[in-house]
């Protein structure tokens, strides 16, 4: 088999398995309508149509279904979920089914070329950026431009992850008071 063939082959493999998202099991309680973040430290937590993710070392008193940590310089976000991990490099997608709501985690050029996380929940039902490194307030209107059909960002602030509703047109971070779950509802599009 010649080089272009070969290369062919392992192109065709990877998009197939991108293609086909992992199923996990649903939870047997009922499924919340809405969601809601609660940062703390570096990480948060985010809840979704019955989801749990632990982003970048959030603790929770339950087992989350997805564990993300977001890149550091010259590495790639990863994804944990139960015992397997895998990298996300800039331009892919790794998608998942919960019951009947479904996760798509891609990875974006950030604002300063380490990846970000793009979230979206459902059929675009609501979706989540989580820049890599922390962004100077003057920026924080670039995000809207820079990831359209963002709803939240949780952006790193003072070595703390910080929420941002975007396309809201307010400029309010939330951090004094990040015991308080910021809670979001699907988005009508």
């Amino acid at each position: 088999m010649g080089k272009a063939a070969m290369a062919a082959l392992v192109w065709w493999a990877c998009l197939a398995a991108q293609a086909a998202p992992l199923r996990l099991p649903a939870g047997k309680e009922p499924v919340a309508q809405g969601g809601s973040v609660t940062a703390s430290a570096q990480g948060a937590l985010i809840r979704y149509r019955g989801w749990l993710l632990a982003v970048d070392g959030a603790v929770s008193e339950e087992r989350p279904d997805v564990l993300l940590t977001s890149a550091e310089a010259g590495q790639v976000p990863q994804l944990r979920v139960g015992a397997m991990q895998r990298a996300l490099p800039v331009w892919s997608a790794f998608e998942l089914v919960k019951g009947s709501t479904r996760l798509r985690i891609t990875a974006l050029p950030g604002p300063d070329e380490v990846a970000a996380l793009l979230l979206d929940f459902g059929d675009g039902d609501y979706r989540i950026v989580i820049p890599a490194t922390g962004i100077a307030r003057p920026a924080y209107p670039l995000l809207t431009q820079r990831f359209p059909g963002a709803d939240l960002a949780l952006l790193l602030h003072d070595g703390r992850r910080v929420m941002l509703p975007l396309g809201s047109g307010r400029a309010h971070v939330f951090g004094e008071e990040q015991a308080v779950p910021y809670r979001f509802t699907k988005i009508k599009r």
